[in-house]
């Protein structure tokens, strides 16, 4: 796991300085302290950065940028190839040779080289990377299937600068911050940025499953190149357990290669727990698993380490656990959005990255963690909540004139800001009810939040248009279309590789730990995206088909427990402030901006125990330092 960076500068001028792959590996040292590398072409146009957090192959022969025998192909790379020990034994029966005894970096260039950027379809891993082509002359940026690794990127009329984080992208001194109007639009609506824009205008991100190229003239294209119901495998339901089951432990044994220890994430949920169980089923030593609770009982959410203590003496693991307290948050806060990049809404982010800190300071340097399974499983209460909802809508009992009817009560009676409203009116449009898991605001408070004079700017803007096209694709491939489905699609589209896996990267990497995604196993999706309803969910029961895998694994009290999900008890802490003057950070950026209007913002703020305070001050404290103070660390 490393931090990847680079620079090309078209029509070969001006050259690339061996100091600015220096501060772009600089600012990168905390997802990789291990080792720091750079690579200058031969005509000085094209230079690669890269900073090494050593797993697989710990010697010096495995360093990046790492440039094969012929010095025509060179790479920077950003992840793990979990099966390049079998795609290594295919090399070598096709003559390759190789210099290193176990790296998969070697694996993926030399991949390259054989099968071109089909090598992809080999790989069963998570990735970001860049390669230089020396042959056709061309710069590849490939991001992995499911977006677990990111990869940002800025294109001008003079050069390609491309980064693992945004701040190494923003040392360019030809580049002014800026916030980009679309997307803070958008991120009222999914709490994130959908790739490929971000907060920052004119820098981008890369899609998952994609790659995209540049020659030397900036010339460019793209090319998505999987995607889960394209590349679907449907599965006999006859014997979907035995199937599934035996993908998931496939895919946690192949997460366990490494040349150091590898540790768990244990909330004591079930996709955890599961995680845990047949993890240390794997391994021929006793595991560590790694829990953070709160320094007291909380209403809005209860504490898990009782359950996470019962999974660690069920499997006997080295059990380590933290409590914070909102102290944690105080003193954690700012540091937590510069590592973010743009704003990730997620107050998860500080269990997160203390659970990490936590799993460092025990000498771990990899941990499996449990994203992935409420999506592929259905796993939320909410979206069953949507499930039935949806049911009713488009029940011939509930007539169009009824819920324009119900529209018309709404807005007699001023509740139009329920989000109720949104749903009767997509219904209403023939748009899915469902938009992403993470809707903080209906579309009547968004009206509400932005400026007379910023709504004239975004007018134009609707976040349908970043839906539409995957509903579009879902409703032309997909074999079962139930909503189901729909939210299990849209999720691996927008919020899980740009929200809840960029948590996870940015708060692991700030604590120089690589985390792996078992449950977003490629094959493991392309068997669970395309399911009946009644295979998928049985008697409104979530998770069933896990469940039932590991039933008579795990204890009676993780199987049998009330969904809950990873979090934090922000309500509480919120009440009295959380002691960094948040009022006067949110109300220094409405006033010093033109997006918000303040008397809409001041009634969040006063409003006691309003979580989604947490939306504004993370974009105001983002908003501060990279736009207003421009103030970026070098580790």
């Amino acid at each position: 796991m490393c931090g990847v960076s680079g620079i090309m500068y078209f029509n070969k001028k001006p050259f690339v300085k061996k100091k600015y792959l220096d501060e772009m590996n600089d600012i990168l040292n905390h997802r990789g302290p291990d080792g720091k590398g750079k690579w200058i072409s031969s005509t000085k146009n094209i230079g690669f950065g890269h900073t090494r957090l050593s797993i697989l192959d710990l010697t010096s022969s495995a360093n990046q940028p790492f440039v094969d025998k012929t010095k025509n192909y060179v790479i920077t790379f950003n992840g793990e190839i979990y099966n390049f020990k079998e795609i290594k034994q295919i090399l070598l029966s096709k003559g390759y040779s190789f210099k290193t005894k176990n790296s998969d970096t070697e694996v993926l260039l030399l991949s390259y080289v054989e099968w071109g950027l089909k090598c992809v379809d080999r790989f069963r891993g998570m990735f970001a990377f860049a390669i230089w082509d020396n042959i056709k002359k061309k710069v590849f940026l490939v991001r992995d299937r499911v977006g677990v690794k990111p990869l940002y990127y800025k294109i001008d009329s003079e050069k390609l600068i491309f980064s693992s984080e945004i701040k190494a992208i923003l040392l360019d001194p030809d580049y002014i911050p800026e916030i980009d109007e679309e997307s803070i639009y958008h991120y009222l609506t999914f709490l994130c940025s959908p790739a490929p824009k971000t907060m920052f205008k004119e820098i981008n991100k890369l899609e998952a499953g994609t790659w995209l190229s540049f020659d030397e003239k900036g010339k460019s294209e793209k090319k998505r190149y999987w995607d889960p119901l394209q590349d679907k495998e449907l599965t006999n339901t006859g014997n979907i357990n035995k199937v599934l089951a035996k993908t998931i432990k496939e895919s946690i044994r192949y997460r366990g290669i490494s040349d150091v220890d590898v540790g768990v994430f244990l909330s004591g949920g079930i996709d955890s727990s599961t995680n845990a169980y047949f993890f240390s089923k794997n391994s021929k030593k006793k595991i560590k698993t790694f829990s953070i609770g709160y320094d007291q009982e909380y209403k809005s959410y209860k504490s898990e380490l009782n359950y996470a203590r019962i999974v660690a003496k069920h499997i006997k693991s080295s059990h380590y656990e933290k409590k914070l307290s909102k102290d944690d948050i105080k003193n954690f806060i700012f540091d937590m959005v510069y590592f973010q990049d743009e704003p990730i809404s997620d107050p998860v982010c500080v269990p997160i990255f203390y659970v990490s800190k936590l799993a460092r300071e025990k000498n771990i340097r990899v941990c499996q963690v449990g994203e992935g399974a409420d999506e592929l499983f259905f796993g939320y209460t909410n979206w069953l909540r949507t499930s039935r909802i949806d049911l009713l809508l488009n029940n011939n009992f509930f007539p169009k004139f009824l819920k324009k009817l119900i529209l018309l009560i709404y807005k007699k009676f001023n509740i139009q800001y329920k989000y109720s409203s949104d749903l009767l009116r997509r219904s209403l449009e023939k748009k899915p009810i469902f938009w992403g898991g993470a809707e903080a605001f209906s579309s009547f408070e968004k009206n509400q939040l932005f400026s007379e004079s910023f709504k004239k700017k975004i007018k134009s803007f609707d976040s349908w248009d970043c839906i539409k096209p995957h509903y579009e694709f879902f409703n032309k491939n997909a074999k079962y279309k139930n909503i189901e489905n729909w939210m299990t699609y849209l999720d691996l589209k927008i919020r899980l590789p740009e929200l809840i896996l960029m948590r996870i990267d940015k708060m692991t990497m700030a604590n120089s730990l690589e985390a792996r995604v078992p449950f977003l196993d490629h094959i493991l999706v392309q068997k669970t995206i395309d399911l009946p309803k009644n295979i998928k969910v049985k008697e409104n029961k979530l998770k069933v088909l896990l469940k039932d895998i590991v039933t008579g694994l795990l204890p009676d009290e993780i199987l049998n427990r009330k969904k809950q999900g990873f979090g934090l008890p922000l309500k509480e802490w919120f009440e009295d402030g959380l002691g960094i003057n948040e009022k006067k950070i949110i109300n220094d950026f409405v006033s010093k901006t033109d997006f918000f209007r303040k008397e809409t913002i001041q009634k969040i703020i006063n409003r006691k125990g309003d979580t989604r305070l947490w939306f504004i001050l993370n974009l105001a404290i983002w908003w501060k330092i990279f736009i207003n103070d421009k103030k970026l660390k070098v580790s």
